[in-house]
């Protein structure tokens, strides 16, 4: 959309809304029906409505004269872009790519302890169940035989609290902190950071020549805990950030979605005009209004105002911590300072306050702004400045030994099947890297580069290479692979068949390990023709190949 159009156009509220993703999504989306767009965290999955699928199919067809395209489809095309964004914050951020991989190592981390509980103790369901009642009955005298248990578990259990810290630290600290098995908010970054790396190295660096090294994480652990440091041992206190992932994760996307609606438009969208209609409300406004008390702001008029650039630009910089990953960690006390996406947007908020001339910075969305702006952000801050962090995981192309052979698997789709999901993330995360190194304000301020002058070939040639792998379809359910024109259909097909195969093995592992009851084989929101003695036989067929058991062979732990 290269033209902006000839007359303003009445928002629909309705035609904007999306559904907010969580940890469990729903057993069944028929073309999400729900709302007009989502992305499903767990699924890897961007759904849209059926009719905003209709109006896709249109842009794609070239329908339309973009100088004239009707509000209904620019509209819809909004909600692609902001469930767009969502996909790459999922696996083009460094806080995105820990929270998606995060979910593949509950179960990558702890195979070898499972399938030494099956030899041992034998298939409990669930095992946190069973080492809990273990430990009640028989006291410390059990913690031996519980080994491999009790490490596979405290695992699971770590990337839960993790996520559900990261995503609403202020909602959820208050039931997590009350719980046994929580041990400290910077205990569960330092093990899901250790699972990250791990999975890096094992797929390219197997002799951590780039990555951080992880052989002197645990003594650092175990000295915090120790020394009784604050965040890093049972019971400690938890200073909160403004706000989380999920508000962070929001803000951007609806920002980002009304940018782009703005340029559109021959005159400027009034922010209070759309604040008063209820297009700022909930968590898609919740980041701001933070960031604009913690930065001493007042509401903007417009949407061209340089003080949502400067958001965006701080939501940016929130979600792409680089200590841990791609750079070593060189002061531990500092971890959950330098990686919490929260407490990262808290601190860069003060710093707007600090650096009030940065307000109106942002005015031409400019690679220039960017780079001197964020140098000026994250000085300030105590952080790495965003290309350092970038160079870091670009240096990886030429020392990390497995990394060209994944970059070329990335080309032509065609992935080793080992550890396909971790392959497929990993080589998307270094690619969209590659392309924010050289055009960082795009990624930052796509709203501004989608329609307009802006809207160049070359923007759209990047925009084109980073859409989401998998959505759903508007005349069936199911979910299906994207058609990619430089590559086989037959190789985006047999990854797309293999990156789900897998699906089944991690649900059911998470299953085992923390949930009550028996197993439960519901993959509806995957197949179209859904059969359930079908999706089952599938389950079981997964789960006994690489555990040697079969899930009637379960004994459920009351």
């Amino acid at each position: 959309m290269t033209e902006k159009s000839v007359t303003q156009f009445a928002l629909d509220h309705e035609r904007l809304a999306s559904a907010n993703d969580g940890f469990e999504a729903g057993p069944t989306f028929n073309a999400c029906l729900n709302a007009h767009g989502m992305y499903e965290t767990m699924r890897f999955v961007l759904r849209l409505s059926p009719r905003n699928h209709e109006l896709m199919e249109r842009i794609e067809s070239n329908e339309f004269d973009a100088s004239a395209a009707p509000a209904d489809l620019i509209q819809a095309y909004s909600t692609y872009i902001h469930e767009t964004i969502h996909w790459w914050q999922h696996v083009g951020s460094t806080s995105g790519l820990l929270f998606s991989l995060s979910y593949l190592a509950q179960c990558h981390s702890s195979m070898g302890e499972l399938k030494e509980v099956l030899a041992t103790i034998g298939a409990k369901k669930p095992l946190k169940g069973y080492t809990d009642q273990m430990l009640l009955k028989e006291g410390h005298s059990a913690q031996a035989k519980l080994a491999a248990a009790n490490a596979a578990v405290n695992n699971a259990l770590d990337v839960e609290y993790y996520k559900y810290y990261a995503y609403e630290p202020r909602e959820n600290i208050h039931w997590m902190i009350e719980e046994n098995h929580f041990e400290s908010v910077g205990h569960g970054y330092f093990i899901v950071y250790g699972q990250l790396v791990g999975m890096i190295a094992d797929a390219i660096d197997p002799e951590f020549k780039i990555l951080p090294k992880m052989s002197e994480w645990d003594a650092e652990v175990q000295r915090l805990n120790a020394a009784q440091h604050e965040g890093f041992y049972w019971r400690s206190p938890v200073r909160l950030p403004a706000t989380g992932m999920r508000a962070i994760y929001e803000g951007q996307a609806r920002f980002i979605q009304l940018q782009f609606l703005n340029n559109t438009q021959e005159e400027p969208l009034l922010v209070t005009d759309l604040r008063d209609m209820g297009y700022f409300s909930g968590v898609y406004v919740e980041a701001f209004e933070r960031f604009l008390e913690l930065a001493d702001a007042e509401w903007p008029e417009h949407l061209d105002d340089p003080l949502i650039g400067l958001f965006l630009l701080v939501c940016d910089l929130s979600i792409n911590p680089t200590r841990g990953l791609p750079l070593d960690v060189t002061s531990f006390e500092d971890l959950i300072l330098d990686v919490d996406v929260g407490v990262r947007f808290t601190k860069l908020c003060f710093c707007v306050k600090e650096l009030p001339h940065l307000k109106r910075s942002i005015t031409e969305y400019s690679r220039e702004e960017y780079v001197v702006v964020s140098g000026e952000l994250t000085k300030a801050a105590g952080y790495d400045h965003p290309m350092e962090g970038l160079s870091a995981v670009l240096k990886w192309l030429e020392k990390a030994p497995g990394l060209p052979k994944l970059m070329e698997e990335y080309r032509t789709f065609e992935y080793e099947p080992m550890n396909l999901p971790i392959r497929v993330f990993l080589s998307h995360f270094v690619a969209l890297c590659q392309d924010k190194m050289e055009h960082p304000e795009f990624f930052c301020w796509p709203g501004a580069y989608l329609a307009g002058d802006k809207n160049k070939k070359e923007v759209r040639d990047v925009w084109l290479r980073h859409l989401s792998l998998f959505s759903d379809r508007g005349d069936k359910e199911g979910v299906y692979p994207r058609r990619w024109t430089n590559r086989t259909e037959k190789a985006v097909m047999d990854t797309f068949q293999r990156f789900y195969s897998t699906m089944a093995l991690y649900d059911l592992t998470r299953q085992w390990l923390l949930k009550d009851g028996p197993f439960v084989c519901d993959f509806r929101w995957l197949f179209e023709n859904y059969d359930q003695t079908q999706a089952e036989a599938w389950g079981n067929e997964s789960f006994k190949k690489l555990y040697g058991v079969a899930l009637d062979d379960f004994e459920l732990v009351q």
